[in-house]
Parts: C-alpha cells; sequence; structure tokens
C-alpha cells in the first residue's frame, strides 16, 4: 500500500502538472474512453485502430475503470496500484524457500526497483499490468497448477503482441526446472503462435503497414531476426553497444545485489528481454532503465533472486547471521542504486515538485472552455486533459479541429511541442490567426484558445 500510494502520488501530480505527454497517454486514455462507449477505439493519434497500432486486447476490459469515473487519472492510480500488488505473488513464492525477512526482501527488490519506479513516471501503458500477471505465472508454475498457470499466461499474452516472443522462451525454462516437455512445449508453442498471429497476420488486417518495434530502420521484424541469427559479431556488437545497454544490464542485475547471475536457469530469458529492446535500433530510449521497458525484468530478477538466495543458503551454514548479512547487502545494493541513479520516487522529496506555477492556472481555465464534444487539436502536454472525445489532433497538424488550445509560457521542454518547439508553435499560432482560419476567443496569461472560423 505504501508505493501504491507513493507512487499514484508522483503520477497524478505530474499529470496535474501537465507533464503527462499525448504521446502515450492521449492514445491509451482515447483508446479505453471510447472502448467504455463500446465504439471502435479509433486513434487520432495515430490515425490507428488501437488493436493495430499494437495488439493489446486486454484494455478492452481494461476500458471498465470508465464506468464508474470519466476522470483519466484513474488509469494512472490503477497502475500504481497493479504494479505495487504484484509483491504478493512474489512474496509468496519467496516465502517458499526463504526465511522471512529474505522474502520480504525479494518483492521490496521489486517494488523498489528503478525500472518499476519509472514506468509510473511515463504516463499509462499497458505493459504496467504485465508484472503483476507474470509473477503469478512463476507462482503457479512453481505449484504445478498448470490450469492456473496457463490462464494466466493467456491474459500475460493479451497484455501486447510481443509479450508471446519473450514467454516462448520461458518453455526452455519450463522444461529445464519442472522436467515438464508437455508444459514446456505448450508455453512455447502457445506464445509464439500468438506474437506470429498478431504481428503477421491480425495487426496488418486492421490496418498496421509497418511493424518495426524490434529492427533497424526498414526491415520488417523477420528480416531483422535472420539479420542478426546470420551474423554472431554484429549480434553480440549490437547487445553491448553503445555502453548505455551494458550499463543498463550491470545495474538491473546489481540492483538485486547480482544474486540472479546465481540462477541460471533464468538467465537465457533476462537476456532475451534484454536483446528484445537492445537490437531495436529506431528507439534507442528502450537501451536504458528507464520508461516502461523494464517492467519485465523487475519480475524476472526478483524470481531469478528468490531461486538465487535458495541455492546460496543451501551452501551456507543456516545461521541467522548469515540471512541477516544477505539482507542488508541486498538492501544495500537496491540504495546504492537508487542513490546513483535518477531515481524517480525521490523527486517526491523535493518541493518544488509539489508547487504550482501561476501559469498551470491560465491553462486550466483555457482546457476548461472547450465544449465537451468538440474536436480539439493542441500541444503534446495538453493533449492528456482534452482525450475524452473522438476526435483529438496533436499540434503542429490542427486537421481542421474546431478548437485549438496552445500554451506559449516561457521556459518549455521541447517536448511539449512533440515535434515542434515554443518558437515554432508562436509563430504557427501567429499564422493561424493571419490567414483567417482560427480566431482567438479567449486568453489567459500565455494560453490561448482558438476557434475554426466556419
Amino acid at each position: 500500500m505504501i508505493f501504491a500510494t507513493l507512487y499514484s502520488l508522483l503520477s497524478v501530480i505530474r499529470h496535474d502538472h501537465f507533464q503527462s505527454q499525448g504521446i502515450d497517454f492521449s492514445i491509451y486514455d482515447q483508446a479505453l474512453w471510447l472502448y467504455s462507449r463500446f465504439e471502435r477505439a479509433f486513434s487520432t493519434v495515430t490515425f490507428l485502430d488501437n488493436l493495430a497500432d499494437r495488439f493489446r486486447p486486454i484494455t478492452i476490459p481494461l476500458s471498465a475503470l470508465y464506468w464508474f469515473t470519466g476522470n483519466e487519472r484513474v488509469l494512472l492510480i490503477f497502475q500504481s496500484i497493479i504494479l505495487s500488488a504484484a509483491v504478493f505473488p512474489i512474496w509468496l513464492l519467496g516465502r517458499r524457500y526463504l526465511p522471512r525477512i529474505l522474502a520480504i526482501m525479494a518483492a521490496f527488490l521489486y517494488v523498489d526497483f528503478i525500472g518499476i519506479q519509472a514506468a509510473t513516471v511515463s504516463e499509462f501503458h499497458e505493459m504496467a499490468l504485465l508484472p503483476f500477471f507474470l509473477a503469478w505465472l512463476f507462482y503457479f508454475l512453481e505449484r504445478e497448477k498448470w490450469r492456473a498457470y496457463f490462464t494466466v499466461l493467456l491474459i500475460c499474452l493479451a497484455v501486447r503482441e510481443h509479450v508471446g516472443l519473450t514467454l516462448g522462451v520461458l518453455g526452455l525454462y519450463v522444461f529445464f526446472v519442472k522436467k515438464n516437455l508437455k508444459a514446456a512445449l505448450l508455453t512455447a508453442v502457445i506464445a509464439f503462435s500468438w506474437s506470429v498471429l498478431a504481428i503477421s497476420i491480425i495487426m496488418p488486417k486492421l490496418g498496421q503497414e509497418y511493424y518495426g518495434t524490434f529492427v533497424k530502420t526498414g526491415d520488417s521484424l523477420y528480416e531483422g531476426i535472420f539479420g542478426y541469427l546470420t551474423n554472431p559479431f554484429l549480434t553480440i556488437k549490437t547487445f553491448f553497444v553503445p555502453f548505455v545497454k551494458t550499463q543498463t544490464i550491470f545495474w538491473s542485475f546489481f540492483s538485486f545485489g547480482l544474486v540472479p547471475f546465481a540462477y541460471l536457469a533464468l538467465l537465457p530469458v533476462i537476456l532475451f528481454q534484454f536483446a528484445s529492446r537492445f537490437f531495436d535500433l529506431q528507439h534507442p530510449i528502450r537501451w536504458t532503465l528507464y520508461y516502461h521497458y523494464s517492467l519485465e525484468t523487475g519480475v524476472f530478477l526478483a524470481v531469478a533472486t528468490i531461486y538465487g538466495l535458495k541455492l546460496i543458503l543451501a551452501k551456507l551454514p543456516r545461521k541467522r547471521y548469515i540471512i541477516g548479512v544477505l539482507a542488508i547487502l541486498l538492501l544495500g545494493a537496491q540504495t546504492t542504486s537508487n542513490i546513483i541513479l535518477h531515481s524517480p520516487l525521490k523527486t517526491l522529496l523535493k518541493a518544488q515538485f509539489y508547487r504550482e506555477e501561476p501559469w498551470s492556472w491560465d491553462t486550466r481555465f483555457i482546457l476548461s472552455m472547450v465544449p465537451p464534444d468538440a474536436t480539439v487539436a493542441s500541444q503534446n502536454n495538453l493533449l492528456p486533459h482534452l482525450s475524452h472525445r473522438r476526435e483529438i489532433y496533436l499540434l503542429p497538424i490542427p486537421r481542421n479541429a474546431q478548437y485549438i488550445v496552445l500554451d506559449l509560457h516561457p521556459g518549455q521542454n521541447d517536448w511539449n511541442f512533440y515535434t515542434d518547439n515554443l518558437d515554432l508553435a508562436k509563430s504557427q499560432f501567429k499564422e493561424l490567426i493571419r490567414n483567417g482560419s482560427y480566431k482567438p476567443i479567449a486568453s489567459a496569461g500565455d494560453a490561448y484558445i482558438l476557434m475554426r472560423r466556419d
């Protein structure tokens, strides 16, 4: 509950201070709002069906949240809760083999992992649902409750189209650890088939023309995979270079006290998850420990820590002081990671984080003037506050929207304007008025609302 509260505070305050971004929050928010009204979730930000942009059927039942409230912050709070809730299956798994303090520590290492923290300051993503179900997957696997295991496997696959590629590799783990060929084959076949079907057939049928998530520019997914398989030197180099990739690997393992290295059985799955990010040459942000790209890694490393500690304890005297030393070493590693790296939770300790800037009141006033059912275009950091409508557009292309909302206060980050910057936004604002296509109807400080001239 403590971490769920902290993560909720972190994400909601960021959103209230206009630090959420239309890319990607508005994409999800608009889709879930449309699903909640039993309408087709076609994004007017990506101009793709929600399931063509990314095949994430789990977002359909998730949209029921909007039956109870129209406030988009519910997504951020739900994300914080379900991310934190994964500690329960991790704790249950740990208690099967570890003393209470080490089981608690394994759960703590997961929930305090910077890869988990970072997801809460990256708006909302459906991948935030995966750790909870993935942790239960390992728990049911350990208990050999196969019906529950395969049910949860299907739920994990419903999170996103590429999850099956990673969980397909998990089939090897099932075979070597459980010696159950049938369960291993079923895991691999179901998981790989899901991803291949989603990427090759379903998404293109829904309108996706190019799937380039894991490859370099211009390659199809399969061309990229073939290229890496036939060029081992390129594969190894791409896995470790640039150096940020090596740093991500080091800090991921170090955050768990390097204990996961003691459990070799799960290393292929962990390394595959890294590879799926590092071989993507089009999106360098996936190489870091931040954003939402280390969510699965957090669970894999927590599980490997549990089994790694089990192996370590088997070779050491079962003395209380040894258990205490291990707990202190793990806590020290996690604390060191949080101190040296940019820990998002540290933001909550800064008074500036809670401060309302004067311009934010002007912006809220202007946003309140947009009619509920009107079509609207706005900049990247304002669009998440306008997403509950059928047509929203990301500037600099207004696409003949009825209204345009702009906040032009000085000192803004360029990302607030996506492909533009503040100066270009000011120029566009002046040109829209000069050419007569829009007229200003209200302003407050540096915030403006324009209405289309019909």
